[in-house]
C-alpha cells in the first residue's frame, strides 16, 4: 500500500496499522480480502479512502515468501518487526512475542542465518535522559535474552540503547509515544 496525504497532520491506516507518516508504502499480507480505511486530518478537515486487498484461496495461492522478493535489506525491512513496549515496562507481552516468532522463523532461515544485527532500544519522551537510556538498555537486552532462548547465535547480535534520541514519531501524543517505546532490529550492512 502507498499513501500521500498532502495538508494533514495525521494519517491512521485501521486494521492494527495505526498512525503513520503522511508519505509512505507498507507491504502486508493478509489472510482473507479485507477492506482497509486511511484517514488523513489536519487544519482543512478530514478524508478517507477505502481500499480493499482482495485474497484469493485455492491451489494457486501465492505464499508470503514468494511475495518477498529484492534485496536482502529489503527482505529484513520487510520481514522483521520492530518489538513495542507499555509505558515504562520491559516485558514482553503477548503480541510482542508473537512478533519475535516471526522475526526469529525469518531470521534462522539457512539463507539468513548469517545476519548480523543491532537491537536498539528506543522510549518515548517522558522520563530523564538518563532514565531512558537505562530503560532502552533493558528493554534491547529482554529482546536479547528472548532471542538467545530461542537458540540464535549471540555473535549476530548487538545490543544498544538510543533512549529517546529518535523517535520513531515526534509528534507529544499516546499515538506516538506508543509507537516510541520500541526495540528496532537494524542490519548490519555487508553481513
Amino acid at each position: 500500500m502507498i499513501w500521500q496525504a498532502q495538508h494533514s497532520d495525521r494519517v491512521t491506516i485501521d486494521h492494527n496499522i495505526g498512525v503513520v507518516d503522511t508519505a509512505g508504502k507498507i507491504k502486508f499480507f493478509p489472510d482473507e480480502t479485507t477492506t482497509y480505511r486511511a484517514v488523513a486530518e489536519g487544519a482543512g478537515g478530514r478524508t478517507e479512502k477505502i481500499v480493499t486487498v482482495d485474497v484469493s484461496v485455492g491451489p494457486g495461492r501465492v505464499s508470503e515468501e514468494d511475495l518477498l522478493q529484492g534485496s536482502v535489506e529489503e527482505q529484513f525491512e520487510q520481514s522483521v518487526k520492530p518489538i513495542f513496549f507499555s509505558f515504562d515496562k520491559a516485558t514482553l507481552g503477548s503480541e510482542a512475542k508473537e512478533d519475535l516468532e516471526g522475526n526469529v522463523r525469518w531470521l534462522q532461515r539457512e539463507e539468513n542465518s548469517h545476519l548480523r544485527f543491532v537491537l536498539e532500544g528506543h522510549c518515548d519522551e517522558r522520563g530523564s535522559e538518563e532514565y531512558n537510556l537505562a530503560l532502552g538498555d533493558i528493554r534491547a537486552q529482554v529482546v536479547r535474552s528472548y532471542l538467545l532462548e530461542q537458540g540464535m547465535d549471540p555473535s549476530r547480535i548487538t545490543a544498544i540503547s538510543l533512549g529517546e534520541e529518535r523517535p520513531f514519531n515526534s509528534r507529544r501524543t499516546e499515538e506516538a509515544w506508543t509507537l516510541n517505546r520500541r526495540v528496532q532490529f537494524v542490519l548490519v550492512k555487508g553481513s
